[in-house]
């Protein structure tokens, strides 16, 4: 924190200690004209200015990334349990895609849709189809890296 403080208001300093040099030594000249100074320039701010980094709140911020990811897979792993292991779960699984099968069929059948998504992918082609926002992901949306296996029949 001292050293972005000095490194900014040293500049400023080296300016007014140049100016009050040249100011005396103008004063002891009997008879020489004083130019006109003109105004120090403002500072420039630069968004890049090294800052002081602690290591401790790195480390402290690595341990509790760390621990977020670790919680992250234990949430996955439950949730790949409940689905394997409740039936309830799997059956409301299979209706939920029956559902967005006829969604997706009637979104396909309008045409003003269709027209939207063509001019969408000709503006930016590279950018690749997302799904519907209310389609449900093949995988948990709530576990990103969770996979689904589809019910057996």
């Amino acid at each position: 924190m001292i050293l972005t403080s000095y490194l900014r208001t040293s500049p400023l300093a080296a300016l007014i200690f140049c100016g009050l040099v040249c100011g005396c030594a103008a004063e002891d000249k009997p008879g020489a004209s004083q130019p006109a100074i003109a105004p120090a320039p403002p500072p420039v701010k630069n968004i890049f200015q090294p800052t002081a980094i602690d290591p401790a709140q790195i480390r402290k911020n690595m341990q509790t990334r760390a621990e977020y990811e670790e919680m992250n897979r234990k949430v996955i792993a439950r949730i790949n349990e409940l689905y394997e292991k409740n039936p309830e779960i799997k059956g409301l699984q299979g209706k939920m895609r029956e559902l967005q099968e006829k969604i997706d069929a009637l979104l396909a059948e309008d045409s003003e849709l269709t027209k939207l998504k063509e001019k969408s992918r000709a503006i930016a082609p590279e950018i690749p189809a997302m799904p519907p926002r209310f389609a449900p992901p093949a995988t948990n949306a709530r576990a990103p890296n969770l996979t689904i296996k589809p019910e057996a029949e």
